[in-house]
């Protein structure tokens, strides 16, 4: 590669640096290789008195104590060992060494995935052991590592499900108080609660606030947009509920009014109700699925038509959805379907019917990513496959979320 990055293209450079990292993979791979040579031979006893491999590459590399326990847990768990009687034993994660070797996982991955099948109850069968690999091995190629980290948790707890015994409720008197007010931008206000209410917030909160990387780089929200994000997804699963609240007769609705025309074109504004100024662009993805009623106006304003908020995705839609999706379907995504919408792969507002063959689950923030970036969704034999932009990948191959396999 030439020494003048200034000269590379745009797609060179990211080829460029596609390259590196795969080499980077491949070589981790066989750094391992040698220190499992060093492990079975025992050489780390006869210099200087080291008891452990890892000690020796602390010596060598200056590497922190962590860090050497780790790439010598790798080597073993990815090229082997030697028993006691001298014998070569078969590594326990073969189909992740095969993923290293290739490039398409790091470090990182095999340390989620080492730990992920050391943490397996004792019960579980060889067989349910490799394909907890295969799993969480076809995850980690398109899903980052703390995603793959929860996987593997929810496949311990498949096959271990007895949980915590349940706490007992401090019997405090609630002083919950909430303080609120609307503006033309929304609403702004505060709240005081008690300390069971409070900890019901923050465990409904916490899974939700996690960063999330975007394609460009780093997540940039802050943690309180986060949890603002978060707290917003609480209300809309509150709202979808069967067993809401409901006024005048009808459960939580909102009312959108918008021009056909600026519908049909995408652009423009609409009012959500009465007086909150939104974009079509919005208003186009909340019809998705929410309880919305559209409300569709002509050029002069005469009312065309009043949507029903059950002909959105009616219940028996959603729950085959549910069944066959079982959370958002965009890769890496390992959000469960009770936080996401129903997406029409073809637009609801051109045309797109409202069919289990032109719905997919979306979690919010992925269906923004939909809605306002080049990833587009195909249909194949009834199942969602996502392909990416250029810059994400050249080739643009088509991808699935693979988080989901283990709910089955």
């Amino acid at each position: 590669m030439t020494s003048n990055l200034s000269s590379l293209s745009d797609t060179e450079l990211l080829d460029a640096v596609r390259e590196k990292e795969i080499e980077r993979r491949r070589a981790y791979f066989e750094e391992l290789r040698l220190v499992a040579e060093i492990d079975a031979r025992g050489i780390a006893m006869d210099r200087g008195g080291h008891i452990a491999v890892g000690a020796l590459l602390r010596d060598i590399f200056n590497l922190a104590p962590l860090e050497a326990r780790r790439m010598v847990a790798h080597a073993r768990a990815l090229t082997g060992s030697v028993s006691p009687s001298g014998a070569r034993l078969s590594p326990p994660l073969p189909m992740v060494a095969d993923a290293l070797t290739d490039g398409v996982i790091g470090p990182e991955h095999v340390e989620v995935i080492r730990k992920a099948a050391e943490n397996l109850p004792a019960s579980a069968s060889a067989e349910d052991r490799v394909m907890a690999e295969k799993i969480l091995c076809e995850a980690a190629v398109s899903s980052e590592p703390y995603l793959v980290k929860r996987l593997g948790t929810e496949i311990r707890h498949r096959l271990d499900p007895d949980g915590d015994s349940p706490r007992d409720k401090d019997l405090e008197r609630p002083r919950n108080q909430v303080d609120f007010r609307e503006t033309s931008d929304g609403v702004s206000g505060s709240f005081d609660l008690d300390t069971e209410a409070g900890a019901l917030l923050t465990n409904l909160l916490s899974p939700l606030t996690e960063p999330a990387p975007t394609p460009d780089g780093p997540d940039p929200r802050s943690a309180s947009e986060r949890r603002g994000d978060a707290f917003v997804e609480i209300l809309r699963l509150a709202a979808g509920s069967g067993d809401g609240p409901s006024e005048a007769g009808e459960p939580v609705t909102l009312m959108v009014s918008v021009t056909v025309d600026d519908l049909k074109a995408g652009v423009g504004h609409g009012l959500m109700d009465g007086y909150w100024n939104v974009s079509v662009a919005q208003i186009r993805r909340m019809a998705c699925d929410a309880r919305i009623v559209p409300v569709v106006l002509g050029s002069h304003g005469e009312t065309l038509d009043v949507g029903r908020a059950t002909r959105i995705v009616p219940r028996s839609i959603r729950r085959a959805l549910t069944r066959r999706d079982k959370g958002c379907t965009f890769p890496g995504c390992g959000k469960k379907a009770k936080w996401t919408d129903a997406h029409h792969v073809l637009e609801w507002s051109r045309g797109g019917a409202t069919a289990l063959s032109n719905l997919t689950l979306l979690c919010r923030r992925h269906h923004r990513t939909i809605h306002h970036t080049d990833w587009q969704i195909r249909m194949v034999h009834g199942k969602p496959w996502f392909i990416p932009p250029s810059y994400v990948d050249p080739n643009r191959a088509p991808r699935h979320n693979t988080l989901h396999a283990a709910r089955t």
